[in-house]
């Protein structure tokens, strides 16, 4: 699937998604709201290795109005993947990956569960260094241009 991603403004960025060369889907965005979110979803799945996030559901026919509606029907595996880039969105921001991974087993150990077995500090480091190219890919994207991501990611 390839993830473009147009730069409208500061503020403003259209996420498009297509599955196939015949299949386009279009959404604009706030930029400032979801364009972490959405770089860190993509970190975060790619390092995993999971195709149940939600790049994965989308490349496997989600469409994107059914992705904004998940969570209805959001299962274990995309509700932990959702708590995971929640919890690494400071880490974007420089908090270290041992405090991230402590913070978020101290936090399923208070709920009786556990984190994903993939949830270590190498794994955070590696979604680092991946939102830090990401980002500068982004930075780097001029108005009006797009940033080309595919998934599964390489």
């Amino acid at each position: 699937m390839r993830i473009l991603l147009r730069k409208l403004s500061d503020e403003r960025h259209e996420l498009t998604v297509s599955r196939d060369p015949a299949s386009w889907e279009t959404v604009e965005c706030e930029t400032r709201s979801y364009l972490t979110h959405d770089l860190l979803h993509y970190a975060v799945e790619a390092e995993a290795g999971v195709q149940s996030g939600f790049w994965g559901r989308l490349a496997a026919g989600a469409t994107l109005d059914e992705m904004n509606d998940r969570a209805r029907s959001m299962g274990d595996e995309m509700a932990a993947i959702e708590q995971v880039v929640g919890a690494l969105t400071p880490s974007v921001k420089g908090r270290s990956a041992a405090e991230v991974v402590a913070g978020m087993n101290r936090f399923a150990s208070s709920l009786g569960a556990t984190m994903p077995s993939w949830l270590t500090e190498s794994f955070v480091l590696a979604v680092q260094e991946r939102m830090r190219q990401l980002v500068g890919r982004w930075k780097a994207t001029p108005r009006g241009s797009v940033l080309d991501l595919t998934w599964p990611a390489v």
